[in-house]
Protein backbone atom coordinates (compact mmCIF):
# COMPACT_ATOMS: atom_id res chain seq x y z
CA UNK A 1 0.00 0.00 0.00
CA UNK A 2 1.58 3.50 -1.00
CA UNK A 3 1.87 6.28 1.39
CA UNK A 4 -1.18 8.73 1.23
CA UNK A 5 -0.95 10.83 -0.35
CA UNK A 6 -2.71 15.08 -1.69
CA UNK A 7 -1.82 16.04 1.89
CA UNK A 8 1.13 18.21 3.30
CA UNK A 9 4.04 15.53 5.15
CA UNK A 10 5.02 17.43 8.11
CA UNK A 11 9.25 18.18 7.66
CA UNK A 12 10.11 16.24 10.48
CA UNK A 13 8.44 13.32 9.34
CA UNK A 14 9.67 13.04 5.92
CA UNK A 15 13.24 11.83 6.83
CA UNK A 16 12.04 9.14 9.26
CA UNK A 17 9.19 7.58 6.77
CA UNK A 18 11.91 7.77 4.26
CA UNK A 19 14.40 5.54 6.36
CA UNK A 20 11.71 3.14 6.73
CA UNK A 21 10.39 2.46 3.63
CA UNK A 22 14.01 2.23 2.41
CA UNK A 23 14.92 -0.84 5.28
CA UNK A 24 11.25 -2.33 4.71
CA UNK A 25 12.42 -2.78 0.80
CA UNK A 26 15.72 -4.13 2.08
CA UNK A 27 14.52 -6.79 3.81
CA UNK A 28 11.86 -7.41 1.41
CA UNK A 29 9.04 -6.58 4.13
CA UNK A 30 5.74 -4.50 3.79
CA UNK A 31 5.91 -0.78 5.21
CA UNK A 32 2.51 -0.15 4.84
CA UNK A 33 0.73 -1.68 6.54
CA UNK A 34 3.68 -2.70 8.66
CA UNK A 35 3.51 -5.31 11.44
CA UNK A 36 4.63 -4.77 15.09
CA UNK A 37 7.25 -7.52 14.63
CA UNK A 38 8.38 -5.29 11.59
CA UNK A 39 8.65 -2.74 13.50
CA UNK A 40 10.40 -4.03 16.37
CA UNK A 41 13.11 -5.39 14.09
CA UNK A 42 14.04 -2.15 12.27
CA UNK A 43 14.39 -0.19 15.89
CA UNK A 44 16.63 -2.87 16.91
CA UNK A 45 18.96 -2.93 14.06
CA UNK A 46 18.90 1.07 13.67
CA UNK A 47 19.70 1.52 17.38
CA UNK A 48 19.60 5.44 18.39
CA UNK A 49 18.81 7.33 21.26
CA UNK A 50 15.09 7.04 22.98
CA UNK A 51 14.09 10.37 21.66
CA UNK A 52 14.96 9.93 18.09
CA UNK A 53 13.33 6.63 17.94
CA UNK A 54 9.91 7.90 19.38
CA UNK A 55 10.29 10.43 16.88
CA UNK A 56 10.66 7.43 13.96
CA UNK A 57 8.24 5.63 15.99
CA UNK A 58 5.43 8.98 15.84
CA UNK A 59 6.17 9.17 11.90
CA UNK A 60 5.73 5.55 11.47
CA UNK A 61 1.61 5.86 13.25
CA UNK A 62 1.17 9.40 11.30
CA UNK A 63 1.67 7.35 7.34
CA UNK A 64 -0.44 4.83 9.32
CA UNK A 65 -3.37 6.89 10.54
CA UNK A 66 -3.38 8.73 7.22
CA UNK A 67 -3.88 5.65 5.47
CA UNK A 68 -6.44 4.85 7.62
CA UNK A 69 -4.64 1.10 9.03
CA UNK A 70 -3.73 0.13 12.45
CA UNK A 71 0.03 1.66 13.59
CA UNK A 72 2.12 -0.77 14.89
CA UNK A 73 3.80 1.80 17.16
CA UNK A 74 0.50 1.93 19.49
CA UNK A 75 1.69 -1.97 20.73
CA UNK A 76 1.68 -1.81 24.41
CA UNK A 77 5.46 -3.87 23.36
CA UNK A 78 6.53 -1.26 21.80
CA UNK A 79 5.91 1.72 23.72
CA UNK A 80 7.08 0.15 26.98
CA UNK A 81 10.42 -0.53 25.25
CA UNK A 82 10.17 3.23 24.10
CA UNK A 83 9.93 4.70 27.74
CA UNK A 84 13.05 4.08 29.54
CA UNK A 85 11.82 6.05 32.56
CA UNK A 86 8.49 3.56 33.09
CA UNK A 87 10.65 0.32 32.11
CA UNK A 88 13.47 1.96 34.87
CA UNK A 89 10.90 2.21 37.66
CA UNK A 90 8.75 -0.97 36.59
CA UNK A 91 12.10 -2.69 37.36
CA UNK A 92 12.55 -1.48 40.58
CA UNK A 93 8.81 -2.40 41.54
CA UNK A 94 9.74 -5.87 40.68
CA UNK A 95 11.68 -6.51 43.36
CA UNK A 96 9.14 -5.08 46.21
CA UNK A 97 6.61 -7.51 43.99
CA UNK A 98 8.67 -10.89 44.39
CA UNK A 99 8.43 -10.01 48.11
CA UNK A 100 4.77 -9.53 48.25
CA UNK A 101 4.34 -12.47 46.38
CA UNK A 102 6.44 -14.92 48.16
CA UNK A 103 4.23 -13.57 51.52
CA UNK A 104 0.80 -13.62 49.48
CA UNK A 105 -1.45 -15.62 50.35
CA UNK A 106 -3.10 -18.67 47.54
CA UNK A 107 -5.25 -20.96 50.24
CA UNK A 108 -7.84 -20.54 52.64
CA UNK A 109 -10.75 -18.44 52.94
CA UNK A 110 -11.06 -15.90 51.56
CA UNK A 111 -7.62 -14.49 51.82
CA UNK A 112 -6.72 -16.89 49.16
CA UNK A 113 -9.05 -15.45 46.64
CA UNK A 114 -8.24 -12.34 47.22
CA UNK A 115 -4.27 -13.20 47.30
CA UNK A 116 -4.35 -14.65 43.88
CA UNK A 117 -6.73 -12.05 42.15
CA UNK A 118 -4.16 -9.17 43.69
CA UNK A 119 -0.90 -11.48 42.87
CA UNK A 120 -2.25 -11.56 39.18
CA UNK A 121 -2.72 -8.18 39.09
CA UNK A 122 0.95 -7.38 40.47
CA UNK A 123 1.88 -9.44 37.35
CA UNK A 124 -0.18 -7.60 34.45
CA UNK A 125 0.91 -4.40 36.24
CA UNK A 126 4.79 -4.81 37.39
CA UNK A 127 5.76 -7.70 35.17
CA UNK A 128 4.17 -7.04 32.10
CA UNK A 129 4.00 -3.52 32.33
CA UNK A 130 0.48 -2.68 31.60
CA UNK A 131 -1.51 -0.03 32.83
CA UNK A 132 -4.48 0.28 35.06
CA UNK A 133 -7.00 1.13 32.19
CA UNK A 134 -5.25 -2.02 30.11
CA UNK A 135 -5.72 -4.19 32.55
CA UNK A 136 -9.62 -3.26 33.09
CA UNK A 137 -9.97 -4.08 30.02
CA UNK A 138 -8.53 -7.63 29.39
CA UNK A 139 -10.21 -10.09 28.21
CA UNK A 140 -9.85 -13.63 28.92
CA UNK A 141 -9.39 -14.67 25.72
CA UNK A 142 -6.66 -11.81 25.84
CA UNK A 143 -4.07 -14.35 27.44
CA UNK A 144 -2.40 -17.40 26.38
CA UNK A 145 0.05 -19.37 28.58
CA UNK A 146 2.97 -21.08 26.26
CA UNK A 147 3.70 -23.85 28.58
CA UNK A 148 6.28 -25.36 25.77
CA UNK A 149 8.13 -21.66 25.71
CA UNK A 150 7.23 -21.21 29.56
CA UNK A 151 5.59 -17.71 28.61
CA UNK A 152 2.79 -16.23 29.40
CA UNK A 153 1.53 -13.99 26.03
CA UNK A 154 -0.51 -11.10 25.89
CA UNK A 155 -2.27 -10.62 22.95
CA UNK A 156 -4.81 -7.82 21.06
CA UNK A 157 -3.12 -4.48 21.30
CA UNK A 158 -0.30 -5.27 24.02
CA UNK A 159 1.88 -8.16 22.35
CA UNK A 160 3.62 -8.64 25.61
CA UNK A 161 5.63 -11.61 26.83
CA UNK A 162 6.46 -12.57 29.97
CA UNK A 163 9.00 -14.84 31.20
CA UNK A 164 8.58 -17.74 33.84
CA UNK A 165 11.07 -17.98 36.71
CA UNK A 166 12.36 -20.92 38.32
CA UNK A 167 10.89 -19.94 41.43
CA UNK A 168 7.48 -21.02 41.48
CA UNK A 169 7.03 -18.73 44.60
CA UNK A 170 7.36 -15.66 42.26
CA UNK A 171 6.86 -17.24 38.60
CA UNK A 172 4.93 -14.96 36.97
CA UNK A 173 3.39 -17.75 35.42
CA UNK A 174 2.15 -19.53 37.95
CA UNK A 175 1.05 -16.54 39.60
CA UNK A 176 -1.36 -15.77 36.63
CA UNK A 177 -2.06 -19.83 36.55
CA UNK A 178 -3.53 -19.92 40.28
CA UNK A 179 -6.29 -17.02 39.41
CA UNK A 180 -7.10 -18.77 35.86
CA UNK A 181 -7.64 -21.40 38.11
CA UNK A 182 -10.44 -19.48 40.29
CA UNK A 183 -11.78 -18.57 36.88
CA UNK A 184 -12.10 -22.05 35.60
CA UNK A 185 -13.48 -23.26 38.91
CA UNK A 186 -16.32 -21.00 38.98
CA UNK A 187 -17.02 -21.39 34.87
CA UNK A 188 -17.54 -25.10 36.47
CA UNK A 189 -18.99 -24.76 39.72
CA UNK A 190 -21.08 -21.28 40.18
CA UNK A 191 -21.01 -21.63 43.91
CA UNK A 192 -19.09 -19.81 46.60
CA UNK A 193 -19.39 -22.38 49.07
CA UNK A 194 -17.75 -24.79 46.98
CA UNK A 195 -15.16 -22.17 45.97
CA UNK A 196 -15.19 -21.55 49.85
CA UNK A 197 -13.72 -25.58 50.16
CA UNK A 198 -11.65 -25.53 46.98
CA UNK A 199 -9.33 -23.21 48.48
CA UNK A 200 -9.50 -24.56 51.93
CA UNK A 201 -7.20 -27.80 50.44
CA UNK A 202 -3.70 -27.87 51.21
CA UNK A 203 -0.20 -26.03 49.41
CA UNK A 204 -0.36 -28.19 46.48
CA UNK A 205 -3.96 -27.65 45.25
CA UNK A 206 -4.79 -31.22 46.10
CA UNK A 207 -7.69 -32.35 48.12
CA UNK A 208 -6.54 -35.26 50.96
CA UNK A 209 -8.43 -37.68 49.69
CA UNK A 210 -6.41 -37.59 45.88
CA UNK A 211 -8.72 -35.66 43.80
CA UNK A 212 -6.93 -34.19 41.06
CA UNK A 213 -6.10 -30.22 40.48
CA UNK A 214 -8.45 -27.66 38.67
CA UNK A 215 -6.24 -27.09 35.45
CA UNK A 216 -6.10 -23.27 34.24
CA UNK A 217 -7.62 -22.41 31.17
CA UNK A 218 -11.12 -20.25 30.80
CA UNK A 219 -14.27 -22.50 29.35
CA UNK A 220 -15.61 -18.73 29.03
CA UNK A 221 -14.97 -15.44 27.52
CA UNK A 222 -14.80 -12.32 29.82
CA UNK A 223 -13.52 -9.74 31.58
CA UNK A 224 -10.14 -11.01 33.51
CA UNK A 225 -10.82 -9.24 36.51
CA UNK A 226 -14.16 -8.67 38.60
CA UNK A 227 -14.80 -7.18 41.48
CA UNK A 228 -15.03 -9.17 44.96
CA UNK A 229 -16.70 -8.87 47.96
CA UNK A 230 -15.94 -9.21 51.72
CA UNK A 231 -17.61 -12.15 51.68
CA UNK A 232 -16.08 -13.69 48.73
CA UNK A 233 -19.01 -13.14 46.31
CA UNK A 234 -18.21 -12.80 42.27
CA UNK A 235 -20.70 -11.10 40.57
CA UNK A 236 -23.44 -13.11 38.50
CA UNK A 237 -22.84 -11.42 35.98
CA UNK A 238 -19.68 -10.34 35.36
CA UNK A 239 -18.27 -7.01 35.37
CA UNK A 240 -14.61 -5.84 34.64
CA UNK A 241 -13.10 -4.10 38.20
CA UNK A 242 -12.28 -0.38 37.47
CA UNK A 243 -8.73 0.71 37.21
CA UNK A 244 -8.89 3.24 40.05
CA UNK A 245 -9.78 -0.21 41.78
CA UNK A 246 -7.01 -2.11 40.32
CA UNK A 247 -4.78 0.86 41.36
CA UNK A 248 -5.85 0.91 44.80
CA UNK A 249 -5.07 -2.65 45.11
CA UNK A 250 -1.93 -3.07 43.69
CA UNK A 251 -0.63 0.20 45.68
CA UNK A 252 -1.69 -1.22 48.95
CA UNK A 253 -0.16 -4.78 48.16
CA UNK A 254 3.30 -3.36 47.34
CA UNK A 255 3.27 -0.40 49.85
CA UNK A 256 2.14 -3.65 52.75
CA UNK A 257 -1.32 -1.91 53.42
CA UNK A 258 -3.55 -4.52 51.48
CA UNK A 259 -6.38 -5.51 53.93
CA UNK A 260 -6.17 -9.42 55.87
CA UNK A 261 -9.70 -10.16 54.29
CA UNK A 262 -11.32 -11.79 57.21
CA UNK A 263 -14.84 -12.96 57.06
CA UNK A 264 -17.39 -11.11 59.51
CA UNK A 265 -18.39 -12.67 62.63
CA UNK A 266 -21.75 -14.17 60.92
CA UNK A 267 -20.30 -15.31 57.95
CA UNK A 268 -17.10 -16.88 59.63
CA UNK A 269 -19.64 -18.84 61.86
CA UNK A 270 -21.65 -20.00 58.93
CA UNK A 271 -18.87 -21.05 56.48
CA UNK A 272 -16.05 -22.24 59.24
CA UNK A 273 -18.76 -24.75 60.40
CA UNK A 274 -18.78 -26.31 56.87
CA UNK A 275 -15.34 -26.38 56.73
CA UNK A 276 -14.46 -27.66 60.14
CA UNK A 277 -17.07 -30.89 59.88
CA UNK A 278 -14.83 -31.66 56.21
CA UNK A 279 -11.74 -31.34 58.10
CA UNK A 280 -13.11 -33.64 61.51
CA UNK A 281 -14.13 -36.54 58.39
CA UNK A 282 -10.94 -36.44 56.88
CA UNK A 283 -8.95 -36.65 60.14
CA UNK A 284 -11.45 -39.17 61.55
CA UNK A 285 -12.21 -36.79 64.51
CA UNK A 286 -15.29 -34.22 65.28
CA UNK A 287 -14.72 -31.01 67.14
CA UNK A 288 -17.71 -30.35 69.02
CA UNK A 289 -20.33 -26.78 68.16
CA UNK A 290 -19.91 -24.00 69.11
CA UNK A 291 -23.34 -22.23 70.21
CA UNK A 292 -23.84 -18.78 70.53
CA UNK A 293 -25.50 -17.32 73.23
CA UNK A 294 -28.01 -15.02 71.85
CA UNK A 295 -29.91 -12.89 74.48
CA UNK A 296 -33.31 -11.16 73.13
CA UNK A 297 -35.44 -8.38 74.73
CA UNK A 298 -38.02 -9.33 76.88
CA UNK A 299 -40.79 -7.50 74.41
CA UNK A 300 -39.70 -9.56 71.35
CA UNK A 301 -42.20 -12.38 70.80
CA UNK A 302 -44.72 -10.14 72.48
CA UNK A 303 -44.15 -7.47 69.14
CA UNK A 304 -43.79 -10.32 66.73
CA UNK A 305 -47.16 -12.06 67.76
CA UNK A 306 -48.72 -8.75 67.44
CA UNK A 307 -47.35 -7.83 64.16
CA UNK A 308 -48.44 -10.78 62.91
CA UNK A 309 -52.15 -10.91 64.66
CA UNK A 310 -52.24 -7.52 62.63
CA UNK A 311 -51.31 -8.80 59.23
CA UNK A 312 -54.11 -11.98 59.70
CA UNK A 313 -56.84 -9.20 60.15
CA UNK A 314 -55.10 -6.90 57.03
CA UNK A 315 -55.01 -10.04 54.74
CA UNK A 316 -58.75 -11.88 55.75
CA UNK A 317 -60.30 -10.26 52.90
CA UNK A 318 -57.69 -11.00 50.25
CA UNK A 319 -59.23 -14.09 49.15
CA UNK A 320 -62.65 -12.28 48.89
CA UNK A 321 -60.81 -9.85 46.42
CA UNK A 322 -59.29 -12.17 44.35
CA UNK A 323 -62.96 -13.85 43.92
CA UNK A 324 -64.35 -10.63 42.74
CA UNK A 325 -61.61 -9.99 40.33
CA UNK A 326 -62.05 -13.97 38.67
CA UNK A 327 -65.79 -13.38 38.61
CA UNK A 328 -65.15 -9.96 36.88
CA UNK A 329 -62.67 -11.68 34.29
CA UNK A 330 -64.91 -14.19 33.58
CA UNK A 331 -67.74 -11.70 32.69
CA UNK A 332 -65.19 -9.43 30.39
CA UNK A 333 -64.27 -12.72 28.56
CA UNK A 334 -67.69 -13.52 27.72
CA UNK A 335 -68.88 -10.46 26.50
CA UNK A 336 -65.51 -10.03 24.59
CA UNK A 337 -66.87 -13.35 22.92
CA UNK A 338 -70.14 -12.23 22.15
CA UNK A 339 -68.71 -8.85 20.47
CA UNK A 340 -66.58 -11.47 18.04
CA UNK A 341 -68.99 -13.62 17.54
CA UNK A 342 -71.29 -10.88 16.29
CA UNK A 343 -69.36 -9.13 13.61
CA UNK A 344 -67.26 -12.04 12.40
Amino acid sequence: MPAPSGHRVPQRYRYDWALFEDWCSAADLTALPAEPETLAHFLHENPATPHTQLCRVSAINYFHDRAGVAAPGRITAIRTQLNTRRAARLTQLRGTAEQVLRHIPTVGWPHGLFGRRDGALLVFTVYAGLSFDAVSRLRRSDIEVDAAAGELFIGGVHQVRVESSSDRSVCPVQVFEQWAQILDFTDRHPSTRLLARHLSLNEDGADSDGSELVRPGSRRDGPLFTPIDRWGYLPLIPESLSAAAIAHLVRARLNGTAPQHVLPPKSQTRLERDLRADTGTRDGSVSSPTLAVVELEGEYYTRGIAARQHTHERMRTVDDLLDDVETKADQLLERTLEILERYS
